[in-house]
């Protein structure tokens, strides 16, 4: 089929390094009959990564008589591939990514909806290039990630809500750490991206922010997924996983520092920090009805947008843990 799954492509292309990395077998220090959730966890703020030093997923795991096991960090793809080949149960994605996976009919499904205002991920025109509006970027050059995921989709939306034409600018696919030496050098004129790499281009002298994903009504979120034989066989400690992840949100909500130490652990400076500050704080949801609609809207935009073919019934790949 063509246009199957543009990011999906990029990813089967890439993804070769991360089988066996970290050859966890999943009764790994623990009793045979003892369930190991084992995350893949990114560098990254979202709550499956800050959890594994709170011991809240612990204290919750505790109750259904499993543990916790994290992994990481591992970039996405290490991540993605670190749970295909069995060493891990779970990670955590954007909803794009996540709408590209059901699209090709993957064994994954989402456990928790990580929502935010869409303030932590947008468009910045680099410095130097006299670019103040999303029109003057006609004829320039605009860095993403993959074709399809965050940055693919931001352009797309943010062009389609303008009423621009998104086909008079030139996509860039970089890997993330490219991002800020392409938007200093000139490499590029323009960065749609997410969080740190949303926060590090803002920082940057001189450079201007566009447009952020709450005022183009983007559905891009973060989301956190398993594999579907994990979620199978062990629905009590999934179950788990999600409640230790709104304790976590709780938590964060009380004290978001829980995610600008995250950044500094992760190596942010002070004032990609102080930008990440003003983000707003998400919090954890059920992927139930409300969320579902969300997730199926989107799929409608990958395919008027042309990352996938056709859009998934999202509700096949869900599982709503606050039932």
């Amino acid at each position: 089929m063509k246009n199957k799954s543009r990011l999906l492509t990029t990813i089967v292309a890439l993804a070769t390094v991360a089988i066996g990395l970290t050859g966890c077998s999943s009764d790994s220090g623990a009793d045979d009959d003892t369930v190991v959730f084992r995350s893949a966890y990114l560098p990254t703020a979202n709550y499956l990564t800050t959890v594994r030093t709170t011991g809240v997923l612990e204290d919750e795991l505790a109750k259904v008589g499993a543990t916790a096991e994290h992994i990481g960090p591992l970039d996405p793809i290490e991540a993605y591939n670190t749970v295909t080949s069995g060493n891990a149960d779970a990670s955590s994605t954007g909803t794009g990514y996540f709408v590209n996976l059901a699209a090709n009919d993957s064994e994954w499904v989402a456990f928790a909806l990580e929502k935010y205002t869409g303030d932590s991920q947008g468009i910045v025109a680099a410095p130097g290039t006299g670019i103040d509006s999303l029109e003057d970027l006609y004829g320039k050059k605009i860095g993403i990630d993959n074709p399809g995921a965050t940055g693919d989709y931001l352009v797309h939306q943010a062009f389609a809500n303008a009423g621009l034409d998104v086909s008079r600018v030139e996509l860039v696919s970089l890997a993330p750490g490219d991002f800020a030496a392409a938007f200093g050098s000139g490499q590029i004129d323009a960065l749609a991206s997410f969080d740190q790499n949303l926060a590090n281009a803002v920082a940057t002298p001189g450079a201007k922010l566009l447009v952020t994903g709450d005022q183009i009504g983007s559905y891009n979120w973060s989301i956190h997924i398993a594999s579907r034989e994990f979620a199978t066989e062990h629905p009590e400690a999934l179950a788990a996983v999600y409640r230790g992840l709104v304790r976590e949100s709780q938590r964060a909500q009380a004290d978001p520092s829980i995610i600008t130490d995250a950044y500094t652990e992760f190596g942010a400076g002070d004032e990609v920090v102080e930008v990440v500050s003003g983000f707003s704080t998400p919090q954890i949801l059920p992927l139930d009805a409300a969320a579902v609609a969300d997730l199926n809207a989107l799929a409608e935009q990958y395919v008027e947008f042309g990352f996938i073919d056709e859009a998934p019934e999202i509700g096949n790949y869900v599982v709503n843990l606050a039932e």
